[in-house]
């Protein structure tokens, strides 16, 4: 599954890692980036807003609005909201769209 307003960027892998038998693809939610060469693998779910860095590889569940980086990808930050933080995001166009969803889940992680 896809949500909506995902950025998928060149040479993205999403797909089962060959264990899992019946649903094995990764469930994707809104306002997810997966950079350049990225990969997310198996059953899993990204959640809205997340961002997994260029040549990352994903295996297990990312929490929503969490930025991933590296082979495992690992979380290492978790996006800001401020305008400064769209000002750079390639999803500048969704600041309005999602900003009031995505503040509810930020104030849910503190």
């Amino acid at each position: 599954m896809l949500g909506n307003d995902v950025s998928i960027l060149e040479g993205v892998t999403l797909g089962g890692t060959g264990k899992e038998a019946g649903d094995r693809h990764p469930k994707i939610g809104n306002g997810v980036i997966v950079q350049d060469g990225g990969s997310v693998l198996g059953n899993i779910v990204v959640g809205d807003g997340a961002v997994v860095t260029a040549k990352s590889i994903v295996t297990k569940p990312v929490p929503p609005l969490a930025i991933v980086c590296g082979v495992p990808a690992a979380i290492v930050n978790y996006r800001q909201l401020d305008d400064a933080e769209f000002d750079d995001d390639l999803q500048h166009h969704l600041k309005d769209k999602y900003r009031n969803e995505w503040k509810l889940l930020q104030s849910t992680k503190t």
